[in-house]
């Protein structure tokens, strides 16, 4: 994965290498970077980038102008605002994303059920946004609460670098520091929820408008 432009530190299977062994397919997770697209993996049928149009303006995808490449922004413009003020930890945050964002997590799980073939799910870091679409469907392929966790958590290593920038360049380095958590109860708490108010995670798809078909195509 190592490219003339550099590599791409947070790639690697949704739930793990293991989760998704003897699928007809591979759904990949990663952030992006710019780096080249031999970067990636080989024989893509889709990236669903769920950026905002203005990140995908100053950082434009690698693989932006192949065919299966979709700009699917997860953050709702509608909402106003990413998450409520009062949501400062990101398990308050990412919990608050399953309402106010339900229409752009329904867009991109919608777009990886419609996808014949691999399909990377990216975002800026990768850890994110990007772990929520992942987490839902991790979980909903039968991975238990505590690997959703520690695949979230996996995030962390691949993003020290780009998390020590990010901190040296913020002028609220303590503000930054909690934005780029990255440990497993985070992403746990946020199953946790969604199960004990919806059931499931079918059942939040359900909620979020996917009909049972799409879920079966996942």
């Amino acid at each position: 994965m190592t490219t003339t432009s550099g590599i791409l530190t947070n790639l690697r299977p949704v739930g793990g290498p293991a989760l998704q062994a003897g699928r007809p397919r591979t759904v990949y997770r990663a952030n992006t970077e710019p780096v080249g697209p031999e970067a990636y993996p080989a024989g893509l049928a889709a990236v669903i980038d769920l950026r905002r149009a203005d990140e995908t303006a100053a950082v434009p995808h690698p693989l932006a102008a192949t065919a299966g490449y979709r700009a699917v922004p997860m953050f709702d413009p509608s909402s106003g605002t990413e998450s409520a003020a009062e949501a400062v930890a990101l398990e308050d945050q990412y919990v608050d994303w399953l309402d106010r964002h339900r229409s752009g997590i329904a867009a991109a799980v919608r777009a990886v059920a419609a996808t014949d073939g691999d399909v990377l799910v990216c975002c800026s870091a990768g850890k994110d946004r990007t772990g929520i679409i992942s987490a839902l469907l991790a979980r909903h392929w039968g991975d238990g609460i505590d690997t959703v966790g520690a695949d979230y958590a996996a995030s962390a290593a691949g993003l020290v670098d780009r998390f020590a920038r990010e901190r040296a360049a913020s002028s609220d380095p303590e503000a930054t520091a909690t934005a780029q958590r990255c440990v497993p109860e985070i992403m746990t708490t946020v199953i946790e929820y969604v199960e004990r108010r919806w059931g499931s995670v079918d059942d939040y798809l359900r909620a979020i408008g996917l009909q049972d078909a799409e879920i079966a195509a996942l």
